[in-house]
């Protein structure tokens, strides 16, 4: 959330039961029973929103506040390169449009779960490692679909607790300096290029039992999400599908992103 933005939290299935909550940061004010309105803090950073319902398990929101775009100067964000966006959206899209806001990353906050199988740290982008605090955009579209996948993946004997993420948000200056396209979802922080290593050795798992690891193993996860597809459950979520071969410097892997119309490409 941007300083002071505001936004409803409504906790439902309780059954008239008391539910308790405290926000660590920011404003709540009570609308009705279990609804509240919650103002973001002024200070960037997290914020996180404890919910306790009586009789059912206690949740915690972790609320970001974000810097207001504005905040940048020549291109960077308290020593952080973050390059220009495209003046013009891509077709008049607004998903191209400049982020209002980036979410800013200290080493403590890496760990910070945003959904129940990912944390911040993951989609962080690759440069200037030794360089605190950095900044990131990261859309909650993705983070949703990203989940449906996973528990898919499970659901068919794929055992695993996350997807490791060879790319996740791209800096324009990064994506730049990459060679990368210039409307890369990337940029937006709408993708991320995923693949299974459950053995941590930073390739794609060996997934068909063949004893190699190569773009058919990528191909599997490529058919499980095209089977979402085809079975409504990413119907509300539709956005670019890429399969992406072995190169000398890293393994296979999927590209999956939520631009919000279908694509599909391949590079075996």
């Amino acid at each position: 959330m941007l300083p002071g933005q505001t936004e409803e939290i409504r906790v439902l299935g309780t059954n008239g039961q008391t539910v308790e909550i405290e926000a660590s940061g920011g404003e709540l004010i009570a609308l009705g029973k279990g609804h509240w309105r919650f103002r973001a803090p002024e200070t960037p950073g997290l914020h996180p929103v404890s919910i306790r319902p009586s009789g059912h398990a206690p949740m915690t929101l972790n609320v970001v506040t974000k810097v207001p775009t504005e905040a940048k100067q020549n291109g960077s964000l308290n020593g952080y390169r973050i390059g220009q966006y495209p003046e013009q959206p891509l077709r008049g899209n607004p998903i191209y449009l400049p982020p209002s806001g980036k979410i800013e990353i200290t080493p403590e906050m890496m760990d910070v779960r945003v959904s129940p199988h990912f944390t911040l740290g993951q989609f962080l982008c690759k440069q200037q490692p030794d360089h605190w605090p950095k900044y990131m955009v990261l859309r909650e579209g993705l983070i949703a679909k990203l989940e449906v996948i996973l528990a898919e993946v499970n659901a068919r004997g794929i055992r695993t607790d996350t997807f490791a993420i060879l790319s996740g948000h791209r800096t324009p200056w990064y994506n730049n300096a990459i060679g990368n396209s210039l409307f890369s979802r990337h940029v937006w922080g709408g993708a991320a290029d995923i693949f299974i290593d459950t053995n941590g050795d930073g390739r794609m798992d060996d997934l068909n039992g063949d004893g190699k690891v190569d773009v058919r193993d990528a191909q599997i996860l490529v058919d499980i999400i095209e089977a979402l597809y085809r079975d409504g459950e990413l119907e509300d979520r539709p956005g670019g599908l890429g399969l992406y071969g072995p190169r000398p410097h890293r393994g296979p892997f999927v590209h999956v992103d939520a631009r919000g119309h279908e694509a599909r490409w391949a590079f075996p």
